[in-house]
């Protein structure tokens, strides 16, 4: 999945330092997991309008939000963040922290609020890939991601609709980037988007359009508005290429920054349009869910919430951390103004067995309360998610976190944070004598490998004989690959990554 993404293949910078007891949040992807700040690195900005055009594009539109809106009430602290979360549609793969500090005078007081995955907001059954984003395919995020994030904003708590509401956004936006509009990549391609001042954004006297009056007319009139849109700046993009390949910003600058004001200003509808229609719930969609879920403490990530998610169903959610066990992971789930029904509802955090909770019917109007409590993986700490692949929500043809790369005629796993200079030990349990050859692999970024060679992954069925590796320098991620094209689950019941108990161990095998 991760090679329809040619986009995407740098993370955007991104810096948010406030002083003197300003609380500066900073949503960044975790290149070096060891909580170095991201912000301070010098990253350039290859792909998409960079994180700071991102970030000016969703400011400018925030401000031509209307009062009637109530933006500030609906979504509430976490408005602010949709300068972040816009982000969002480059953090497939990725591990996200939301790190808080406070600075006095010379003394920091830093903090992590939370850790998430960014593909729970990418992938979904309406979505069940990653999408490149840029014309032609983006056209296909627009009608599954508005439903995604419409549904959060009427059914989940603010944390979660805003993280939903950026990924509809980092599609939105992209797509006015003037070469995306054009399919072009190369060097002109980042000279057209990020040669502007994206700070000069103004959208004083513009009043945001409402796409539709239902949530299918909104879908329409999204496509029709960004057809719109990549039509109107494409034309500018042809304009700009003999600029670009002249190097000459000075004529780039002003068109660039045009299309960049284009782009908010339909942002901005968009934003509108969510929180007119989001207010608007069908009288028989008022059943609610709230439940508390415990898990097994995470030394790594003690953060790191369970996924809540409702087979067959596009609905989904994380848990917001509640410290109510001492010694476990606790966090709490909020659906409200679901349709009555009957549902099936399986819950996953890594480190945990994935619990398949029996179908309950909540009727109109019903608020139901559960306290659901995971149970340690077969082997208590384990890393990999869905690691005997038995979810199957995002699609039937594969297991969640789990896709098949046919270069390598594998499975891959979705990337798994490890800590530079740790150790950890890894195997496969296999259902048979039938053995399948499993490889880790080091990831240097979410897309990219590391220099260094993958390394066989020994087959038992205890930690005791696992095969123990030692993070090389340069990761920040490892994947695990399963050779083969049938699926994984056919031959082995388990895969498995857990820090090692003995950090000093001398005995490992390095790259």
């Amino acid at each position: 999945a991760l090679r329809r993404c040619g986009d995407q293949q740098k993370p955007e910078g991104k810096e948010n330092t406030q002083m003197n007891l300003t609380r500066a949040k900073l949503s960044i992807i975790v290149a070096i997991i060891s909580f170095a700040v991201i912000a301070g690195l010098a990253v350039p900005h290859l792909f998409a309008w960079g994180g700071i055009p991102h970030q000016q594009i969703v400011d400018g539109a925030l401000t031509a939000i209307p009062a009637d809106d109530q933006i500030a009430i609906r979504l509430g602290s976490q408005a602010r963040h949709l300068r972040d979360t816009v982000e969002m549609g480059d953090w497939m793969n990725s591990l996200i922290i939301d790190q808080e500090n406070w600075h006095v005078t010379t003394e920091d007081y830093p903090q992590v609020d939370s850790e998430y995955f960014g593909n729970d907001y990418l992938l979904f059954p309406a979505a069940p890939h990653f999408f490149e984003h840029m014309m032609p395919e983006v056209h296909g995020t627009y009608g599954p991601f508005f439903l995604r994030a419409l549904q959060a904003l009427r059914t989940e708590d603010q944390e979660n609709a805003v993280r939903w509401m950026g990924s509809l956004l980092h599609f939105v936006t992209d797509s006015g980037s003037p070469p995306h509009t054009i399919g072009l990549r190369g060097p002109n391609h980042t000279k057209m988007e990020n040669w502007l001042d994206a700070s000069r954004i103004d959208l004083r006297g513009y009043h945001p359009q409402l796409l539709g009056n239902t949530d299918q007319e909104a879908v329409q009139g999204l496509e029709h508005r960004m057809d719109g849109l990549i039509e109107r700046n494409a034309a500018i993009a042809k304009r700009m290429l003999p600029y670009a390949d002249a190097n000459d910003r000075a004529h780039i600058a002003p068109m660039a920054l045009d299309c960049a004001e284009e782009t908010a200003r339909v942002t901005a509808d968009v934003i509108h349009t969510l929180l007119v229609l989001s207010a608007k719930t069908d009288p028989d969609d008022t059943a609610s869910i709230v439940a508390t879920v415990t898990a097994p403490a995470l030394t790594e990530h003690p953060l790191l919430p369970a996924k809540l998610v409702l087979l067959g169903t596009n609905f989904s959610t994380l848990s917001a951390n509640n410290d109510r066990y001492a010694g476990r992971y606790s966090g709490t789930f909020v659906f409200r103004n679901l349709p009555a029904g009957t549902y099936r509802a399986t819950i996953e955090r890594p480190g945990a067995a994935i619990l398949f909770i029996p179908a309950f019917t909540v009727t109109t109007g019903e608020q139901l309360h559960f306290e659901w409590h995971l149970g340690a993986s077969s082997t208590p700490g384990n890393l990999v998610q869905d690691d005997s692949f038995s979810l199957h929500w995002v699609t039937a043809a594969a297991p969640d976190h789990w896709h098949h790369d046919d270069q390598c005629h594998c499975w891959l796993s979705d990337n798994i944070p490890v800590l530079q200079g740790h150790s950890y030990r890894a195997f496969v349990v296999p259902k048979s004598d039938r053995k399948r050859r499993a490889t880790l692999e080091w990831m240097a970024m979410h897309w990219e490998r590391t220099n260094d060679p993958a390394i066989d992954i020994a087959a038992s069925q205890t930690a005791g004989t696992a095969t123990v590796v030692k993070v090389p320098p340069a990761a920040v991620y490892a994947r695990i690959a399963i050779a083969g094209n049938d699926p994984p689950e056919q031959w082995l019941r388990d895969v498995v990554l857990v820090p090692d108990p003995d950090q000093a161990i001398t005995n490992v095998q390095t790259p």
